[in-house]
């Protein structure tokens, strides 16, 4: 037998004990206190004496049947609430000591996906960013984060950074765009087909090109570095001096759901890393920012969009970021969500 069957046959051996004697004491208790009342009613004694054996009976046979129905109905619910206490503090004492266990690996926050950001997320991104120096941002097209921009130029918690790097995909990279678009088109309820892939291919490439033109249009209100990474489509990552959020592309949501991991977790190192290198490989492209790559003209705005393949005018690419801005004060506006606040 183990010794977990060792400890159960022990446990069944004193619940039993303990009712036999529970048993035995009410039984004898009830017949000691019928014996008392027989003999000073049936035996000649005083009156004091017949008073005192008939009270003291009955007192013991009060006592027992107070017992009886403590024992029926309240001690079960005593019981029952010790239990969950019991409970409830193993839980918090084992919960405490994973905590200890796994903290450098565990997210502190996990923000479900929804239509729009939700307010515990805008409140842990306000926390976040109001503490740090920097906001790196690394994803696809960098649509969102090139609106909240732009929408935060007149906000001293976006104004008071020291650097906003984001790594967007390098529109030159066909391999690159056709992974991102293929992974967000199967995870669709129509299979891709050869020529949705070609033409969601070309319209995310518009839509970096976009993104970079709203990034020039900002960049004396907040200046900005751009690398053009050819990493395969993994994760979207906002980092800060305090800390990151994660989101992995694993649905076309553009609000999924986000993990945020302290800078004390080894995600954070990790992600950090990967940022770092990201950037050391990428091509670089400064807006406002004194730099070697810096573009502070539309002249070298268009030698840099043709450089990267671009046939579209600025000013259907303005339109264009325009209609992302509308579509995205709608999304805002229908969550009840102001621009003029940290989102």
């Amino acid at each position: 037998m183990t010794a977990d069957g060792d400890t159960s046959g022990d446990n069944g051996i004193i619940v039993k004990y303990a009712r036999l004697s529970a048993g035995v004491v009410t039984i004898s208790a009830t017949a000691i206190g019928f014996v008392l009342i027989f003999c000073g009613s049936i035996f000649h004694l005083s009156d004091r004496w017949s008073s005192a054996f008939g009270a003291v009976g009955e007192s013991v046979i009060a006592s027992v049947l107070i017992f009886v129905l403590f024992s029926l109905f309240l001690d079960p619910v005593r019981q029952r609430r010790q239990a969950q206490e019991i409970a409830g503090y193993a839980i918090n004492v084992a919960y405490g000591r994973f905590q200890e266990r796994f903290e450098s690996s565990l997210p502190s926050e996990v923000f479900e996906y929804g239509d729009v950001p939700t307010r515990s997320f805008r409140a842990a991104f306000e926390t976040l960013i109001s503490a740090s120096t920097r906001y790196d941002v690394k994803g696809g097209a960098a649509e969102f984060a090139t609106f909240r921009l732009a929408m935060s130029i007149h906000k001293r918690e976006f104004r008071d950074l020291e650097q906003i790097r984001l790594c967007i995909l390098d529109p030159r990279a066909d391999d690159c765009l056709r992974a991102h678009v293929g992974m967000r088109l199967r995870q669709g309820l129509t299979p891709p087909s050869e020529e949705s892939v070609r033409d969601e291919t070309v319209a995310l490439r518009e839509r970096v090109f976009v993104s970079l033109v709203a990034l020039y249009d900002i960049r004396v209100s907040l200046a900005t570095t751009v690398y053009l990474h050819r990493d395969l489509p993994f994760i979207r990552c906002e980092m800060f001096d305090g800390g990151m959020f994660l989101t992995y592309y694993l649905d076309r949501s553009e609000y999924s759901e986000n993990l945020q991991f302290s800078s004390r977790t080894r995600p954070y190192r990790a992600y950090g890393a990967s940022m770092r290198m990201t950037r050391r490989f990428a091509r670089t492209v400064a807006f406002g920012a004194e730099s070697s790559d810096s573009v502070d003209s539309e002249p070298e705005l268009l030698a840099l969009l043709a450089e990267l393949g671009c046939h579209t005018s600025l000013a259907e690419l303005r339109l264009a970021r325009d209609e992302r801005f509308r579509r995205f004060r709608g999304e805002l506006a229908a969550g009840r969500i102001d621009p003029a606040e940290i989102f």
